[in-house]
């Protein structure tokens, strides 16, 4: 079962990797980088004409291939400095993954939540001004998600932080 599985992932991601070109992943690189980028200077960095590149952004936008454009702010001029992970087990039932659903929806402070495998159940992402704001979210994901087990990481430093992702490299038949 987890070999189907596997392969119909690889398989997928194959496909995704083959509907960009060399091109295509430059402009990708470009846009990742800076997204105010006009496409005259995609267009100059990637040796096409202005209305090439736009043409092929529109196909990646279409494909879902780029998602969106976002500006990426400073949390700390924002005053949230504080960055945590919690990791979060649940019971399995379905009301109580609703309830977490719910709670990361709510919370502006809670950047991200990923189900995972293994032993725990979601990991949270949270931006918080200081540690009692952190307290006060972690009792209401406490509080709110039935959980019957927390474990919340405090990140003292970065030494890396990134939006972007390389686009996995297309297969080559033989």
């Amino acid at each position: 079962m987890y070999v189907h599985i596997l392969f119909v992932v690889l398989e997928f991601s194959c496909y995704i990797s083959a509907m960009i070109d060399a091109i295509d992943r430059k402009i990708l690189d470009l846009l990742q980088a800076d997204a105010r980028l006009s496409n005259a200077e995609m267009a100059e960095s990637v040796g096409l004409t202005v209305s090439s590149v736009h043409e092929r952004v529109k196909k990646m936008e279409k494909k879902g291939v780029i998602k969106g454009y976002v500006a990426i702010a400073d949390p700390e001029k924002l005053g949230k400095p504080l960055l945590a992970f919690v990791r979060l087990t649940v019971s399995s039932h379905d009301a109580v993954r609703d309830a977490v659903r719910e709670l990361c929806n709510s919370e502006t402070d809670i950047l991200e939540c990923h189900n995972v495998a293994g032993e725990d159940c979601y990991i949270l992402k949270v931006r918080a001004a200081g540690p009692k704001q952190l307290e006060k979210l972690i009792s209401a994901i406490k509080g709110n998600a039935d959980s019957s087990r927390s474990v919340t990481n405090i990140v003292l430093s970065s030494y890396k932080e990134s939006t972007l992702i390389e686009p996995a490299p297309a297969e080559v038949d033989d």
